[in-house]
Formats: structure tokens, C-alpha cells, sequence
């Protein structure tokens, strides 16, 4: 509009389309809004423009008034962002989905691009279209500093984690309640140190001369054994785009290692015929002859389990000596440990007998109504590996009193890694990238004490 018009124009508008129009202008509120235009202005008739620039002071005021009032309702102080998500999380958490692995942590929510496959994820990170096991920088499709070995590896391994703890809630982690697992800095030979040595300290008189205390020790050594495979991720698979089976090999790994860590530790109550390895005093690990000789351990009986012989191993383990010195006139010369067993070790075969003595509310080994006063104080294990269907064994709670250790050097599950470069001989001989499981384990029967078998004929 002409400027020279606005002063032609205003003097004709009402005053109550001019206020009206202002207020339409004006972002007021509806309640403030409401007062102007029932209030005690002029709202008809032919204003002046001095009316009319009251009535513009009066609309600009009362904005101003709106705004001080709303703004501490509005500012809430310096902004912040969060909930974003980079280029590589949103990859890794479509990795994690196409190979079946729980998220980690912070990427529960993000929703990323579905990837079809394997294939899909190796020619976008690599641009080896032609599949000749390299990285091409310059056909890559996807800008990230994520690597497609380390996305794939800690995938599978995340699989490999859940995996073993669906298979210990399955039952293999029954070991966990009678050995004590420790972590070594090194591969070197792990050396058993005994628990419960010492009875009682000697008097030592006004001015006496203190003596030597004689500690107990344990000569008993363990090596760390390497166990390991590999699996082929072959440029075929990838081709293919196998990823089910792909999803399957974490799965399998993981199966593998926790039941061999159980095999290990059923072993030591099964090798050589039931009474388990030789230890440095000469003895085998559960044999009858009396702890007063070299050798003996007195922690071996040939009777069936019930909740009577419960009782009678376990008095014989209340009774075993602390073990002071491994030599002649000290041998079972030590104070009575005095602690109970708390694990029996059965076979699948025997379960419901333990059930029947330990877990059973009532005692129905007798034909009486009697309440079962073992509920509570012993834990049934079932052994998988065990195939004897009578033999089985008590063990005293490793917190108190450990006989078996389980050393992990890197880990207690197994670890899987990638070799996927161009210059690996793998894939440049067999074209396929190779899977690694390794596993360092020690398993060392330091102390006879806590632990008691019964080879029923």
C-alpha cells in the first residue's frame, strides 16, 4: 500500500474492526483477548487516529505484559540433545539384528535399516564385489569406521554369551556351585593353596620363645590347557548369502565350550574308574585307607545314596583333619574340620532319589509321615556327563572349604575371532575367512577334604 494512503485509509476504518483487526494480530491469549474486546474502549462508531494509536499502545502494552508473565514458563534454560544415534551404532544395531545377538547397551531403541544378509553387510563394508577377499575402499558404500570383522565378531560373541547361559540354565553350569573360578594374569602353572590349616594357635609362655606354626600346604599343580577350532566363513556362505547358517555357528561354539568345562570337572569324579587323578602324596583323589597313612584320604564308600547314607559321608567329611604338614607323624594329626557338605552329585538316574531326600518336605525313604529335616541343607546337582546310574559323590561349599579350582586366563566362556584379511593364507588359499574359538582353561583339585565319592557296585 502507498504510504501517502495510510492516512486516507485509517480515519475510515471503525474503531471496533480497527481494535478487532489489531487484536487478530496480536498474539495475546484467549482470555486476555476476550477482556480487550469487552472492555470499556470504543468498539464502533468513526474513530480518530488518536483513538486509533490508543488503541495500538494499549494492544503493544498488553503484549508485552503476556510475554514477561509466560517467558519463565517458556525459557527452561540451555538445551539439551539427546536420543541421537550415529552412523555406527545404527550399523552395529542392525548387525546385532541380522544374527539374532542382543543389542548393547544405549542401542535398545534404535531402529535401524533391516539388512537382508551377510552378503548385503560384507559388500557394503568391503566393496569386494568380486569376492576377492579384500578391502576396496573405493567401491565401499557405507561411510563408517566400523570394520565388517569386528562388527561380525562381537556380534557372534554377544550370541555366544547368551548361548552359554541358556545352556547353563539347561543344567550345565552345575559345576559353578562346587568349584571356585579364579582369574590368572598369566598362562603359568597354577599351584593349590589349602584352606583350614591351622586348629589352634600354641600357648607361648611369660618371656617364651614363640615355635615355628606348622602350615599347611599343597603340592598340587595345574596347567593351563588351550582348547579351540575354527569354523569357515567361506566366500561361497557369503555369496550364498547363508546368514541362517551363519546365526547357527555362535550357537554351536558356545554349546562346545560349556560342555567341555563340564566334562572337565565331571571327569575329576570319574577318571581312572571312578576314584578321579592321582595327587602329589601318592594317594588317588577318593580312596578308603586311613588319612593317618601317606595317601590316604578316607573319602571313598561303596554304598547306594539315601538319606541314612547321606548322613554317614556326611559325618566322614565333618571328621577328615585339617591337614597340617604332608609328612610323616603329621599325616591326619590335624583338629577335625568340623563343616558339612552341602552338594550331592548325582546322574540323571538318581534325581529323583535326591529330590526324594533333599527337596522332599516330607521323609519318604521310611513308610512314616515324617518331616524331612535334609530340606534345605543339601543341593541335588545332576551331572550330565556322568553314565553310571548309581555312583555319586558329596562336595562341601567351595566358599568355605575349595578342592577344585577353575583357572580362566582370558575368560570363563570362550572367545571367537575373524582372520578375514587379503593376506591371510586362508583366504588366499581357501578363499574363506576363518572363525576362532580359543578357550585357556586350568582345572586343579587342590584338596581332598571337601570332597567324597561313593562307587556303589
Amino acid at each position: 500500500m502507498d504510504p501517502g494512503m495510510i492516512g486516507v485509509f485509517i480515519p475510515i476504518i471503525a474503531v471496533g474492526g480497527f481494535f478487532a483487526w489489531m487484536i487478530s494480530l496480536s498474539p495475546l491469549g484467549k482470555a486476555i483477548a476476550e477482556r480487550l474486546r469487552h472492555g470499556p474502549l470504543p468498539r464502533g462508531g468513526a474513530g480518530t487516529p488518536q483513538d486509533q494509536a490508543e488503541l495500538v499502545e494499549t494492544v503493544d502494552q498488553l503484549r508485552r505484559e503476556v510475554a514477561e508473565l509466560s517467558a519463565p514458563a517458556i525459557i527452561k534454560g540451555p538445551g539439551r540433545i539427546s536420543g541421537m544415534t550415529s552412523t555406527d551404532d545404527q550399523l552395529a544395531a542392525a548387525v546385532d539384528d541380522m544374527l539374532g545377538a542382543p543389542r548393547s547397551e544405549g542401542l535398545e531403541k534404535v531402529k535401524p535399516a533391516r539388512l537382508s544378509g551377510i552378503r548385503e553387510l560384507y559388500m557394503l563394508m568391503t566393496g569386494d564385489f568380486d569376492l576377492h577377499g579384500g578391502y576396496y575402499p573405493e567401491q565401499a558404500k557405507l561411510a563408517t569406521t566400523a570394520d565388517f570383522t569386528g562388527l561380525v565378531k562381537n556380534a557372534l560373541n554377544k550370541v555366544v554369551a547368551r548361548q552359554w547361559e541358556s545352556m547353563g540354565r539347561a543344567g550345565y553350569d552345575w559345576w559353578k556351585s562346587i568349584v571356585k573360578v579364579e582369574h590368572f594374569e598369566t598362562l603359568n602353572t597354577i599351584t593349590g593353596i589349602l584352606t583350614g590349616t591351622v586348629g589352634s594357635l600354641s600357648t607361648v609362655a611369660e618371656q617364651g620363645e614363640y615355635t615355628e606354626l606348622p602350615i599347611g600346604d599343597s603340592p598340587e599343580t595345574a596347567d593351563f590347557v588351550k582348547y579351540g577350532n575354527y569354523i569357515p566363513l567361506t566366500l561361497e556362505l557369503i555369496d550364498r548369502d547363508e546368514t541362517r547358517k551363519l546365526r547357527q555357528y555362535p550357537i554351536e561354539l558356545a554349546n562346545a565350550g560349556i560342555r567341555n568345562l563340564s566334562g572337565l570337572i565331571a571327569a575329576v569324579f570319574t577318571d581312572n574308574a571312578g576314584v578321579g587323578p592321582s595327587m602329589a602324596d601318592s594317594g588317588a583323589l577318593f580312596n578308603a585307607t586311613a588319612v593317618t597313612t601317606a595317601g590316604g584320604h578316607a573319602n571313598l564308600l561303596t554304598t547306594a545314596l539315601s538319606a541314612a547314607q547321606w548322613d554317614v559321608v556326611a559325618a566322614a567329611m565333618y571328621n577328615q583333619p585339617m591337614l597340617i604338614r604332608n609328612e610323616a607323624g603329621l599325616y591326619g594329626t590335624g583338629a577335625k574340620m568340623a563343616i558339612e557338605p552341602r552338594f550331592c552329585l548325582v546322574p540323571r538316574s538318581l534325581r529323583k532319589t535326591a529330590f526324594d531326600a533333599f527337596l522332599n518336605a516330607w521323609d519318604v525313604s521310611a513308610n512314616v509321615h515324617a518331616e524331612n529335616l535334609l530340606k534345605g541343607n543339601v543341593v541335588p546337582l545332576v551331572v550330565p556327563e556322568w553314565t553310571d546310574a548309581t555312583d555319586w559323590a558329596a562336595v562341601i561349599d567351595p566358599a568355605i572349604v575349595p578342592g577344585i579350582i577353575v583357572g580362566e586366563r582370558f575368560g570363563l566362556m570362550p572367545e571367537i575371532f575373524i582372520a578375514n584379511r587379503e593376506s591371510d593364507p586362508a583366504v588366499f588359499m581357501n578363499d574363506e575367512h576363518r572363525l576362532k574359538v580359543r578357550h585357556f582353561l586350568a582345572v586343579l583339585v587342590q584338596d581332598f577334604r571337601p570332597l567324597h565319592k561313593s562307587n556303589v557296585a
